[in-house]
């Protein structure tokens, strides 16, 4: 199965050979169209005769026993792309339903990624972010459910603001799923998304563009430097000299690298095989983006602007120290906020004057 090749990009990915990687899984996408034609499939009668309730019972007891994480939110999920439902709790009403035969084609052969570890996301090729929804690649990194507390606590401060006008610049842009979101939400904001990747930097570009949201965010391919500096590569559809290093900006945002390298092999193998490990990997003390974006931060915020961090538990007390012992770049820790299982997980600190 094409699913079981992917496999093989892991350490594609993890020499940064992402466009080879994305060569391998589109000819991989091929193959499993052949297989969704009815190629590789033969299914017998009983399997044409199972309600989705059926179907459903029967591959979440599958995932279980092989150990896949969320087995019934992972087939109802693929359950509701098959049959073209936007929620999963849809499905409650349709279980006495049954699938056709070229339906359970497709779903057999996606149940087998699921087996191979291929996050869910990557499955179904989107996923729904606070009131929006990104279509999602791989490696791209995959939005979190927690990310979006990070959203609400910029969108709760810009609101306090009583700004007309915001310009929000995030760095590490990923699928786009904050600038969008952010964009979405408020009329107001303009966004700057940048990020060392290009194909991210054209995902997001695709979903900006599905989204309406063109004249709300501008794309960059472009580097935040360990010299606190961004080197801009290129504009995605867009012309004009920007230079980002002398630009003022509201708010700050990132959900950086903050995995310290040791830790990466206990991560899942959702995450070690499929997704870009230089969207987590943070070096040895999960800080080596974090602190030239602190510094690039200090010098591009306005009086009074804010910067947002996604972190590691472990990183809040090291920035509040970080900001008191240099305290000429005038950043103040203002404060840390918990994620749904209670670990310190979102910074925010203050440009004062």
């Amino acid at each position: 199965m094409w699913c079981r090749n992917i496999l093989r990009t892991r350490a594609i990915i993890n020499n940064s050979a992402t466009s080879i990687c994305l060569q391998r899984f589109a000819k991989n996408q091929r193959h499993l169209n052949d297989i969704m034609s009815g190629h590789s499939i033969r299914l017998t009668s009983s399997a044409r005769e199972c309600t989705i309730g059926d179907v459903i019972d029967k591959w979440s007891r599958r995932f279980e026993s092989e150990g896949i994480p969320e087995p019934v939110e992972s087939i109802e999920h693929i359950v509701a792309h098959i049959i073209g439902t936007e929620k999963i709790i849809d499905i409650l009403n349709v279980r006495n339903d049954r699938l056709s035969a070229s339906q359970i084609e497709k779903l057999e052969s996606l149940c087998e990624c699921r087996l191979s570890r291929m996050p869910v996301q990557y499955i179904i090729g989107e996923w729904d972010f606070r009131d929006i929804t990104v279509k999602l690649v791989p490696p791209i990194f995959i939005p979190r459910p927690e990310t979006e507390i990070l959203v609400d606590f910029v969108l709760k401060r810009l609101n306090s603001s009583q700004v007309e006008n915001c310009e929000i610049l995030e760095i590490g842009c990923g699928s786009g799923a904050i600038s969008l979101a952010l964009a979405h939400a408020c009329k107001k904001i303009k966004c700057t998304a940048i990020d060392m990747n290009l194909h991210a930097c054209e995902l997001t570009t695709t979903n900006r563009n599905n989204l309406n949201l063109a004249n709300q965010i501008m794309v960059m391919h472009a580097t935040l430097t360990p010299d606190a500096n961004i080197e801009i590569s290129s504009i995605l559809n867009g012309t004009g000299n920007v230079d980002l290093n002398s630009r003022l900006f509201d708010f700050v945002i990132s959900n950086p690298p903050y995995v310290p390298t040791k830790d990466i092999s206990r991560l899942q193998p959702e995450i070690k095989i499929y997704e870009d490990l230089r969207a987590l990997d943070g070096g040895d003390d999960g800080l080596k983006v974090i602190k030239p974006l602190l510094k690039y931060a200090a010098k591009t915020l306005k009086p009074g602007g804010r910067l947002f961090l996604e972190v590691d538990p472990i990183h809040p007390e090291y920035i509040h120290f970080f900001t008191n012992k240099y305290s000429d770049l005038k950043l103040h820790h203002e404060h840390t906020y918990k994620d749904f299982c209670n670990y310190d997980r979102f910074v925010e600190i203050v440009k004062v004057t």
